[in-house]
Formats: C-alpha cells, structure tokens, sequence
C-alpha cells in the first residue's frame, strides 16, 4: 500500500500545483496540461478504482452484498454533498468578484439563474463549478461499484472492462450532455476496480511465473512507462508531429482519444513497479510529503481548490521562475494544511 499511496500523493500533488495553469512552469512542462499519452489525472482514477475494488470486495466477502453496497453508497453520498456545496460557495465568490468588476473568476460561472434553480441545477449535478469538480464525478461511480463488484465476483471483469469502454466512447461520437465527464472518467475508475478486486489474483499469478519471465514482464512494463511518457514529452514539445486528425482522434480530442484508456493502465502498472522497487528510499526522503497526501486524497484534491480559485484574484502568471514558485508554493501550504487538518472534520475521510 506504501507504494500506492506514494503514486497517489504524487498525482494529487501535482494536480494541486498545475491546474493553476500558470505557464510556462517546471511542473506544467513535466504534466504535459493534459497533452502527454497518459496524465496524473487518469492515473489518479485508476488508483482510486484499484482502491475502492480491494475494499469492496474485502466488504463483500466479510459481510455480504448489502454491507458491501450500502458503504459504497454511502461514500457517494458523502462526496456528493460535499461536491453540491462547494459549487455553491464558489459560485457565490464568482459572483461576488463579478459585481465587483472582476474578471478573474473561473469560466463556466452560472451569473444568470435564480436561487432555486441554481440549488436545483447544483442538487442534479447539471452544473459545477470550482477546481473539485472531480468529485461530482466520482458520486455516479460509487452508486455503480456495487453493480462492478457483483459482476466481478461473477467472473465477469471482461463485461466490466468492456461496459465501461463504451461508455468512454459515447462522448467522442455522440452529445451526451452533462454525463459525459463521468464517462470520460469513469473508464479508468472502473478499469481500477476490477484491477483492484483481482488483486491478490494477478499478484499470486505474477509469483507463479519463472524467475526469468518475471523478470522480463516487470522490464517491459516500467520500460513501456517510461517510454509512453517520454513519447509524450517528446510529442509535446514538437507539435508538428501531431498535427494529423487520426493522432487527434486516437490520443487527443480533450483527452478522449480512443487509445488512452489502453495506454493508461499500462503506464500505471509499469509507475507501481519501479516505484515499488525503490518504495523503501523514496518512503524516506520524498515520501514525507508525498505519502500524507496520497493518504488524505480527498482533502488535499478540495484544499487545493480554494486556492487554485483565488490566486487568480490576487495575482497573475508572471514567468517560468515566478509560476514555478507559485506551483511548489501551493503544494507546501496544502501540506502545511493536511498536518494541522484544517477543516478535516467537514471532508469524509481520505
């Protein structure tokens, strides 16, 4: 789990620091925006599934299908409230800052609809607004788990795999309104729990394996990882190479290029295995701040976003040096703020 949680630190790390999009920045350039293969942001989904996958299958064979679903039901229904008043309060701040003469807020701001269609547009997940926009997507997927789960026990990841990639599918090729974040997302969640759910499985069939083609899977997967990023940051800085409409569609398209749940996983298997070889070194010198941050997720991905929201407010990007500072600034305040869990009791759990 040591390992896991550092990937997890590191991806909510970096999400903390980049969504600013203050560019050019060191960190900006190492994340891509967005544009590499594969992102943090997709990765970080993957963990998430894997993670709720090994717990709710350890529910489901401790204490049946109903203890099994009402925990993942109720997890949702926890994001969900949180989700609905953070929109809320950040619309109110938006529109605040708007009648005030600023032009600094967040685009997607609701200035138009009355109070009680403003609540009701928020209660149905119609509108969100804000940087934790993340968690509204996450609530249609823990109401699912349960459906992934049964389905998994049946034997039937496959289905699983395959349900959730056309899903993924859907909002490159048809308008599915305001669902289509969660089928974006939802892809690499769901791919991440039946990971999760088999867990022990495809370890104990790892270990089943000769020395010899251990070895070689565990080189090809941390080789193929280092090379889908490397593409990528290659791709990235010589845009000329990907000018083409099937690269678009395959890798692109506002990262619903058909290729990239494929990509994903892989990435994220080869990430855990050389992490995983180095977990005990990297525990000890980066894993002081990455570790607290891949074990308090949830509060570190909503902390950040009160301050992704009002930087802007007091300030612009101003250089590389300058918006690199601003990136690493955020992630040692927010890591200030998971060791005095300010606000801790109103987030459910990590």
């Amino acid at each position: 789990m040591v390992t896991l949680d550092l990937m997890r630190g590191y991806y909510v790390a970096i999400l903390a620091a980049v969504h600013l999009d203050y560019l050019p920045s060191l960190l900006g350039d190492v994340d891509g925006r967005g544009s590499l293969l594969v992102s943090e942001a997709e990765n970080f989904f993957l963990i998430s599934g894997l993670l709720v996958g090994m717990l709710r299958r350890r529910d489901l064979e401790r204490h049946g299908p109903a203890r099994m679903a009402r925990n993942s039901w109720k997890r949702a229904g926890q994001l969900y409230l949180v989700a609905v008043a953070l929109t809320l309060l950040y619309t109110c701040v938006g529109r605040l800052a708007a009648a005030r003469g600023s032009t600094e807020f967040k685009v997607g701001l609701d200035s138009d609809s009355s109070p009680p269609a403003l609540l009701w547009r928020a209660a149905t997940l119609r509108y969100t607004y804000g940087w934790a926009d993340f968690l509204t997507f996450y609530v249609p997927m823990f109401l699912l788990v349960p459906v992934a789960i049964w389905l998994l026990s049946r034997r039937l990841a496959v289905v699983v795999v395959l349900l959730s990639y056309a899903a993924f599918v859907l909002p490159s090729h048809f308008d599915t309104g305001f669902v289509s974040p969660f089928l974006q997302w939802g892809v690499y969640f769901f791919l991440g729990t039946a990971a999760g759910y088999h867990w022990d499985d495809l370890r104990g069939r790892l270990g089943r394996l000769s020395p010899a083609a251990g070895r070689a899977l565990r080189f090809g997967l941390v080789a193929a990882a280092v090379l889908i990023y490397a593409v990528g940051t290659v791709l990235l800085h010589h845009p000329g190479l990907t000018g083409s409409a099937l690269y678009n569609e395959l890798f692109q398209n506002n990262r619903l290029g058909l290729l990239r749940p494929l990509v994903a996983p892989v990435s994220a298997a080869g990430t855990y295995l050389l992490i995983r070889r180095f977990e005990v070194p990297l525990a000890r010198t980066v894993g002081r701040m990455l570790l607290p941050f891949g074990r308090n997720s949830l509060y570190v991905y909503v902390a950040q976003s009160f301050f992704i929201f009002l930087v802007p407010f007091v300030f612009g990007p101003r250089g590389f040096w300058f918006n690199t500072t601003v990136d690493l600034t955020i992630i040692v305040v927010i890591w200030c703020a998971v060791r005095v869990r300010f606000l801790a009791f109103l987030l459910p759990g990590a």
